[in-house]
């Protein structure tokens, strides 16, 4: 029983102190004054009380590419309780994925297929510079092999990764996810066109990564306003991600975006090796900061779980809803002075920092800021300490 914590859980419209009871791996009610009947009351009064995360992308291919971080030393200490890794496997890699990263973690692992066979094995593999890398049949049959894994499909869509082949690549990726009915995720920044030559490619549900970077071709034009076909594409129901990665997200153009109502649908890290340790850290320091540049702290929920949970097909997640896994988060809202650096060097000093306390997965206690020397359940072979110090810098 989590006791007297303010619970936000957007699917449910549910904003205010209560309890929440959880049975069997499951939770069993959420009220005022449930019966504890026999069950360990955990008193979280003064904290909030959210669904597990749902980190929409990152890049978790550890042992088989550069970039890739476990699963369990990155989730548990920052109430993330499901996380997607965005495109680093292809169909060649797709096992390796499932074997190697996903069937050892406990954190629960879902995928973007890469359009490119080649995946992401460093950051900078062009690996859509030739398109003989790309088999739209193959891709469609390993994806629909795998729906229990794969979510979508991935493509990296930058003048750098694509050479020549303009827009060609969205194109493909979004034949393949038509065929397969899954969503198509775009990694845009420094494209070949701008963002509105994507956007008309893209359909509902489909995602638009790195939404806020400070490249050319971004949402904003001349006058810093939000192109008015972005907001088209918006309104027929494309999806706005932050992807913040070590240099996708910029503080001056979600600054602009957000003072015109323009706050992301999900907000996730593209969290990998080589920003782990700054300037992204982990989602909580990404939500802190949408929560300073003020995005109202119910809609940062809905975009960390319910609408990340949605869009890859899990409705299942992100919610708290009797009769879900009991996946839950409890964070601590600290008042003080902190430092946080965008993706391009620049620092701010704000005042709110959200900080994971709990993190439950089916009901079971994966971490506690309070036994933060030592880790709660078993490490698997080959991996490292779980970080469980401050999520924030």
């Amino acid at each position: 029983m989590l006791r007297g914590g303010t619970v936000v859980d957007p699917s449910q419209d549910l904003n205010r102190v209560c309890d929440v009871s959880i049975r069997d791996g499951s939770v069993s009610a959420v009220g005022d004054g449930l019966p504890a009947e026999g069950r360990r009351v955990v008193d979280v009064s003064g904290r909030y009380v959210f669904p597990g995360l749902v980190d929409l992308h990152a890049h978790i291919c550890w042992g088989f590419t550069d970039i890739g971080l476990v699963p369990d030393d990155v989730c548990p200490s920052t109430g993330v309780t499901a996380i997607v890794d965005a495109g680093s496997s292809s169909w060649p890699s797709q096992d390796a994925f499932r074997r190697h990263v996903a069937e050892p973690s406990r954190t629960r692992v879902f995928g973007f297929s890469n359009i490119s066979s080649v995946g992401i094995p460093t950051a900078g593999t062009p690996e859509l510079a030739s398109l003989r890398f790309v088999d739209v049949d193959r891709s469609v049959a390993s994806v629909a092999g795998d729906r229990d894994l794969m979510t979508g499909i991935k493509v990296r869509q930058g003048r750098h990764l694509v050479g020549d082949n303009g827009i060609e690549p969205t194109r493909l990726a979004v034949e393949a996810a038509g065929q397969l009915g899954v969503p198509v995720m775009v990694h845009v920044g420094n494209t070949p066109c701008p963002l509105k030559g994507i956007m008309d490619l893209l359909r509902p549900g489909d995602i638009i990564t790195h939404a806020y970077h400070g490249h050319p071709h971004g949402i904003l034009d001349d006058h810093r306003a939000i192109w008015q076909d972005v907001l088209e594409g918006r309104s027929r129901g494309i999806l706005m991600d932050v992807g913040h990665g070590a240099g996708s997200f910029s503080f001056d153009v979600a600054k602009s975006a957000f003072e015109q109502g323009f706050f992301p649908d999900a907000i996730s890290t593209d969290l990998y090796t080589v920003n782990v340790n700054g300037p992204v850290f982990d989602l909580p320091t990404t939500m802190s900061k949408m929560l300073n540049l003020g995005m109202p702290l119910e809609d940062i929920v809905r975009s960390t779980t319910a609408i990340p949970a949605a869009a890859i097909g899990r409705t299942e997640l992100g919610t708290l809803r009797p009769g879900a896994a009991a996946d839950v988060a409890v964070f601590d809202l600290e008042e003080g002075d902190f430092e946080f650096s965008d993706s391009h060097g620049e620092r701010r000093r704000w005042p709110r920092r959200l900080t994971c306390e709990l993190t439950l997965l089916d009901g079971e206690i994966i971490f506690d800021r309070r036994r933060a020397d030592r880790p709660i359940f078993d490490r698997q072979p080959g991996k490292t300490t779980v970080n469980q110090g401050n999520n924030a810098p």
